[in-house]
């Protein structure tokens, strides 16, 4: 089987990439830039033509989209940028993946919610994003179940990892520098360590359990805590 990921420098793929290392099958990773010293093949998502040129050339059986616009607050104001990588591509990808019978594994999140729920979201529970960043993710997952193309949706929260950036790097970053910190408590969620949602993926794909699998689903590791209580 030869799957790509996409989105490979990120903290999702380089956990992919970690797993993949020890795999039969065979793995190319992506991305829209090449980290030297890492073995990565140059893919903008947002080109139609590269989409399509590698999915053939490389007979892809699967693909996993890691890469995706994250930058919550600053998406208000690069709305178009945002879309076009949240949305758009997803669209593209979703086109190469019917056109091959290839299964496409997205990784979407809780901001599509609007997020004042007391109870922890389901899946089938309506939509309905408050912000920029939240709307481009819905209109990817969208894009994806009108496309065909046979998919896998993995809605996940509050990623974590030793890569990329995330809120437990920047907590220990502020930390080193300031004396003092503000962290808001009246916002929870689920910490997710972004191995085990790299694992759950490669579980699906290694051991062929996508067959009547296909659909929307929610990850994230147990337990709930604030903002604040994260970081402390």
């Amino acid at each position: 089987m030869n799957i790509l990921v996409t989105g490979s420098n990120g903290q999702l793929g380089n956990e992919m990439r970690t797993l993949a290392s020890g795999s039969a099958n065979r793995w190319l990773f992506t991305d829209v830039t090449v980290v030297e010293g890492v073995e990565t093949i140059p893919l903008d998502i947002t080109d139609k033509d590269a989409v399509e040129s590698i999915c053939s050339d490389y007979s892809i059986d699967c693909i996993v989209n890691c890469a995706a616009y994250t930058n919550v607050d600053k998406a208000e104001d690069e709305e178009k940028l945002a879309y076009r990588i949240n949305a758009y591509a997803v669209g593209l990808l979703a086109e190469a993946a019917a056109a091959r019978g290839a299964l496409l594994i997205h990784i979407s999140t809780d901001y599509v919610f609007k997020g004042i729920n007391v109870r922890p979201y389901i899946e089938d529970q309506p939509t309905d994003p408050l912000g920029v960043y939240g709307r481009t993710k819905l209109a990817g997952e969208k894009a994806l179940c009108e496309s065909g193309c046979r998919f896998i949706i993995l809605r996940t929260a509050w990623l974590y990892s030793p890569y990329g950036n995330n809120f437990v790097k920047t907590i220990r970053r502020l930390t080193s520098e300031r004396d003092s910190i503000n962290v808001v408590f009246d916002q929870v969620g689920s910490p997710t360590y972004a191995a085990d949602l790299a694992f759950a993926i490669f579980d699906i794909i290694e051991n062929d359990k996508s067959q009547g699998c296909e659909g929307i689903y929610h990850f994230s590791n147990e337990g709930v805590c604030s903002w604040y209580d994260f970081a402390v």
